[in-house]
Parts: C-alpha cells; structure tokens; sequence
C-alpha cells in the first residue's frame, strides 16, 4: 500500500501546475505574434520593392520609346501662335509623322492619368494605352503642367522636345498585399529631333 502511495505521490510531482501551461502558453503566443509582425513587415517590403522596380521598368521604358519615336520623327505640332516671338509651348499632346510615315499623336488624359498614342495610317484612327498611373504635376502655384514642352526655331522646325511625368500608383494593378507606400516617380527627358537639324 506504501509502495502505491509513492507511485501516486511521484506521478503528481512530474506534471505542470495549471501557471506553468498558461505561462507556456503566454509566452508562445507573444513569440507568434511577434514572428506574424516580422512575416508581414517582410511582405509589406517585398510589394514596395517590387511595386517600385516595376515602376521604375515600365516608365523607364515608355521614355524610351517617346523619345525614340521623337527623335525619328518629323512635322510636329502642335505650334505656338507665334513660332518667332514664342517659340515654347506646353501641350497635352505631340503630333509628328513616325520614321515610316504614319501621322502619330501622343496624348495625355488627365481623367484617365493615362498616356494614349494614337496612329492615322489610312485615315482610321487607331488608339493604343501606352502607360496608365501617370499622375498630373503641379508647379509652385498649383498649377497643371502639361507632360510635353515644344522649343521651336526657325519656323515650324522643332528644335527640343521635353517630357515631364510623374508615374504614381497604378489603381488598376495591386498585388493584394495591404501597406503600398511606393512614392510616385517624376520623369524628365529631352531630346532633339535628327532631321531637323
């Protein structure tokens, strides 16, 4: 009978009080959640790192392919009302006749914060998105201004050409992770059309 009552008094002493398994459990949880907030940090970075090399290709790109087809280009417009006393003028759009002939018209909308570039090969015109997210930018007196800067001289002949955007988030694409805190991405380039010179 002793020998039982050792048994009995050796199997209570080798078991946790009910402190020690809420402690347990305590101190699990807080290691959870700890390890939940780094998890979702390290999300939150891979979709702003991601966000912004995207952005960064895609605008970088889209500069590079409007100043090509600048640089190819002829007859632009629009013009100034008076190409001899001013010849800058800020614009919405840029028409030229491409390296192949075609009339192209690149346009900035500011309602859709989009850049369409619209081809007239045979009179039918044909409309193609070249970038979306393209927020407005607005000088020191909150004023629009407008993405394409025209420098003429000697007449209609187009000496630079300047492109301002500022490339924000693009509400359509998201890659579903909360957090977004990309900064928009401000774009400048001129260049000088070649048969021009």
């Amino acid at each position: 009978m002793i020998a039982i009552r050792r048994r009995h008094r050796r199997s209570r002493a080798g078991g946790f009080s009910i402190v020690e398994v809420l402690l347990a459990i305590s101190i699990t949880s807080l290691l959870l959640t700890s390890l939940l907030a780094a998890l979702s940090a390290s999300f939150r970075a891979y979709q702003a790192t991601t966000e912004s090399a995207s952005r960064h290709t895609i605008a970088r790109l889209t500069m590079h392919r409007l100043l090509a087809m600048i640089r190819t280009g002829t007859q632009f417009g629009p013009y100034p009302d008076n190409v001899i006393t001013d010849p800058i003028i800020q614009s919405d759009y840029i028409e030229f006749v491409a390296a192949d002939g075609t009339f192209v018209r690149v346009e900035y909308r500011d309602l859709d914060e989009a850049l369409y570039v619209i081809v007239d090969p045979l009179g039918e015109a044909q409309e193609e998105l070249l970038l979306t997210g393209v927020a407005p930018v607005f000088d020191e007196e909150n004023e629009r201004v407008p993405p394409f800067t025209l420098h003429y001289r000697r007449g209609p002949l187009l000496y630079r050409a300047t492109i301002d955007l500022l490339i924000a988030e693009d509400r359509e694409i998201d890659l579903r992770v909360e957090g977004s805190d990309v900064p928009p991405l401000r774009m400048v380039a001129s260049t000088m059309p070649r048969k021009n010179l």
